[in-house]
């Protein structure tokens, strides 16, 4: 198949050959039109590109920003996570339809390849151009899927390595003195607390209603979680999508009940002005907590009087495992915990490796060489 790009008027026109008709004897050609000399000549490559990977040719003249809102619309709405949903649009809306959206649907590895790496160029972050290269990707699958690509052409393509953030873990000595901090200063404490002891995700704390929570018994059960997007406020199941129980120690037991307490004079105060959820954790006058706007406001500000090191609220739920860990709790009762779904993902995310070793080797060390194995030992 040959090609090649003609001027027409204002605008460019890729022109592939597609050999003869046998029934007429007529040449086949087909056409595709763009704005720029520029558009033309990579539209003219991915095509090459494409059929001689044994594509073929695109049925037809579909651009991918049309396709993609089509995607959007009829496979993604309604059936994935709001969160999910808003990841592929913000991709789509912001980087894939500016950049390639006015390319048909028909593209080769090396357009996006040369994409992704323009994007990194441009100063985005790794996983920035890896979430728009996975949401592509995504798309493209479903184009197999419906019968309008033979292949996704994302399976060539090479999306930047995302190295993992590793969270910064306080000490005990470090959480004690937030406690104490937050205790003296934070309307929150009772919230901070809750997530230290039990290891709860700070927007399934959010969701917790009064009901769920047995003083008696000592323990929290987990049925969803609380979250924003944009305006809009959302309730889901938990992210594993089951629901669990927590055991909470007595200290803890103590703490929410005179926080009910407190809350019960505040909704007397307010009477009919306060919207009764049930919730554990709300605003003064009953409504739902904006989990950014604790951590800006009041997390950070407590975490900078009591002299730690700047973490997310997020984080106290890695300081809940980290300790669970040092202390020895087995690595089973640690996911059930923190309700993970095997303890594969306990072990790779929240239990730290070098710290586990350097307990182990110092442990090795004095069962061989006793306590202090250095101490008058100076060859000096």
């Amino acid at each position: 198949m040959r090609g090649q790009i003609r001027k027409r008027r204002k605008s460019w026109a890729v022109v592939l050959y597609l050999g003869t008709d046998k029934s007429t004897g007529r040449k086949r050609y087909k056409w595709y039109t763009h704005k720029t000399l520029r558009e033309a000549e990579m539209h003219l490559s991915q095509l090459l590109t494409q059929v001689q990977a044994g594509s073929g040719v695109p049925p037809s003249r579909l651009l991918l920003r049309d396709y993609l809102d089509q995607w959007l619309r009829d496979d993604v709405a309604g059936r994935l996570a709001p969160t999910t949903e808003e990841i592929y649009a913000y991709a789509i809306r912001r980087h894939l339809a500016p950049s390639l959206g006015h390319i048909p649907i028909g593209l080769s590895a090396p357009g996006i390849q040369g994409c992704l790496n323009s994007m990194l160029s441009r100063g985005l972050s790794p996983g920035t151009v890896h979430q728009v290269y996975r949401s592509l990707n995504t798309a493209l699958n479903t184009a197999v899927r419906w019968g309008l690509l033979l292949r996704n052409p994302c399976a060539h393509v090479k999306p930047p390595r995302v190295n993992p953030r590793t969270p910064t873990i306080w000490d005990e000595e470090q959480l004690r003195l937030f406690l104490a901090e937050a205790k003296r200063s934070s309307r929150y404490y009772q919230l901070y607390l809750t997530i230290v002891l039990t290891g709860m995700r700070p927007g399934e704390a959010l969701a917790l209603r009064w009901p769920s929570v047995d003083r008696l018994a000592g323990q929290i059960a987990i049925h969803e979680k609380f979250y924003r997007l944009g305006r809009r406020q959302l309730w889901g199941t938990t992210k594993t999508h089951r629901q669990y129980a927590v055991p909470i120690p007595q200290v803890l037991v103590e703490e929410l009940r005179q926080h009910r307490e407190d809350q019960g004079r505040q909704m007397a105060l307010l009477r009919k002005e306060y919207q009764d959820d049930n919730l554990v954790f709300c605003q003064p006058n009953g409504r739902p907590l904006h989990e950014r706007n604790i951590e800006r406001r009041d997390f950070r500000r407590v975490t900078k009087r009591a002299g730690l090191p700047r973490i997310r609220l997020y984080d106290l739920r890695h300081c809940c495992a980290s300790h669970l860990a040092d202390q020895g709790t087995p690595v089973h009762i640690v996911q059930r915990q923190l309700g993970h779904s095997s303890p594969t993902v306990t072990l790779r995310y929240y239990i730290h490796p070098l710290r586990d070793a350097q307990q182990a080797v110092d442990k090795l060390a004095a069962r061989l060489l006793g306590p202090n194995p250095g101490a008058g030992n100076s060859r000096e």
